[in-house]
């Protein structure tokens, strides 16, 4: 008879640890907080205590003072065994488990622990040996995460490719751990990045509401100046000044006052059926006087819709006259031009102009707010850099969109 024997333990071995190792590499792909981390890493290595007979992760301080114990696997607690705090600043005596010597980057090997008879071993109940303490590493090289201490099987022995699946394990519950801080952070830089959008509304909510009434007060002395038979040219001229800025400032402040009713979810739409082609037209009407007197073209292209469309009709007044203002703005020859139709079950409406046009690489920031586009050449300088971007609440606010286009001489679309 020829018996062949084959030896598969190390096959066996790799196998169980890769599946410990797999499992640790999923929670490390997930979005999650360190504290959840931490108790999904827990309970992957709890289900292999053949290869892991217990296990502890210590986590540095927000200040880097002290390490706390965030999980325990298959150990209980004691306070003198496995302590809650370690204060790394100061050199303590009973640290049994070496956890300073550890966080300086050094990994440990602790022997003869089977005193401690609170420390699981095998899965006939032997007593753990020994346990490896090995540092935790983070993206810097300045200090670690924490400090990590796993029990060693008493039924293996400690040979190079253990202490290697131990080093993986170490490097897997680092990954997820610094994905999980790398989560946490980036949501408290969006948290408090929200709070400051918040804070901006209030106060330009409150200091639009605080300029609103002087000026309110103010066109109406000037009106009055204005339509005064007793004026005489030079001071009307100087009148007429000072009302046009009133009223440009009183735009803006109620510009202003539309964001921070949006961003509070207070502004609503009444919609009503509309005439939308001669609302429209009528409304590039209004810029035709000051396009025809600075040598531009006015070209309206709206025929008449087969039926009514409803809209907000105030709120679609600010979206023409914005775009048409800001044509108007960057275009020094030429035309521009109001397009307006129905496309499949929208109407869009398209606003064209002849002007410097917009960068490429802009194209993108063109709807952001209070930004603005520098070395454009316009027709003034003034302006904050929100009118567009209110231009696009409004239309979120009918529903419609706004694609952004690559052709440089084109405003973008409004759909509806």
């Amino acid at each position: 008879m020829f018996c062949v024997c084959s030896e598969v333990t190390e096959q066996v071995l790799g196998a169980r640890r890769l599946r410990l190792l797999r499992d640790l590499a999923s929670k490390a792909g997930e979005t999650q907080s360190v504290e959840i981390t931490c108790a999904s890493v827990a309970a992957a290595i709890a289900e292999h205590p053949l290869d892991v007979p217990f296990a502890l992760i210590y986590l540095r301080s927000v200040d880097g003072k002290t390490l706390t114990l965030q999980s325990m696997v298959r150990v209980a607690s004691s306070e003198h065994i496995i302590p809650v705090t370690f204060d790394i600043s100061a050199p303590q005596k009973d640290d049994i488990w070496s956890l300073g010597q550890a966080y300086k980057g050094e990994t440990v090997l602790i022997e003869n622990i089977d005193q401690h008879q609170l420390l699981p071993g095998g899965p006939w109940n032997e007593p753990t040996r020994a346990a490896l303490v090995m540092p935790i590493a983070s993206s810097s090289t300045a200090a670690p995460l924490g400090v990590m201490v796993v029990g060693v099987s008493p039924n293996r022995a400690l040979d190079e490719g253990y202490t290697s699946f131990y080093e993986l394990l170490a490097g897997q519950v680092s990954v997820a751990l610094r994905n999980a801080q790398a989560y946490e952070e980036e949501r408290k830089r969006a948290q408090k990045l929200a709070e400051l959008d918040r804070e901006k509304t209030i106060f330009f909510s409150n200091v639009s509401h605080e300029f609103r009434t002087p000026l309110t007060l103010m066109l109406g002395p000037l009106s009055d100046a204005l339509q005064d038979p007793e004026t005489t040219p030079t001071q009307r001229e100087r009148i007429k000044i000072a009302h046009r800025n009133s009223l440009r400032l009183l735009k803006l402040v109620n510009t202003l006052l539309d964001f921070s009713r949006i961003e509070a979810n207070r502004m609503q739409a009444v919609y009503e059926l509309t005439d939308l082609a001669a609302l429209t037209t009528d409304l590039a009407s209004v810029f035709r006087s000051a396009i025809e007197k600075a040598g531009l073209q006015l070209i309206v292209d709206c025929p008449p819709l087969e039926e009514h469309v409803y809209v907000d009709r105030d709120k679609w007044e600010k979206i023409v006259l914005n775009l048409l203002s800001n044509a108007f703005k960057f275009t020094q020859i030429g035309h521009i031009v109001v397009k307006q139709y129905i496309v499949g079950e929208n109407v869009e409406l398209q606003i064209q102009d002849t002007g410097c046009g917009i960068p490429e690489f802009e194209i993108e920031n063109v709807f952001k707010r209070f930004y603005r586009i520098e070395e454009t050449q316009g027709r003034t300088h003034e302006g904050t850099g929100i009118g567009l971007a209110l231009v696009q609440e409004l239309v979120q606010l009918h529903g419609g969109a706004i694609p952004l286009l690559r052709e440089r001489q084109i405003a973008p679309k409004s759909k509806y």
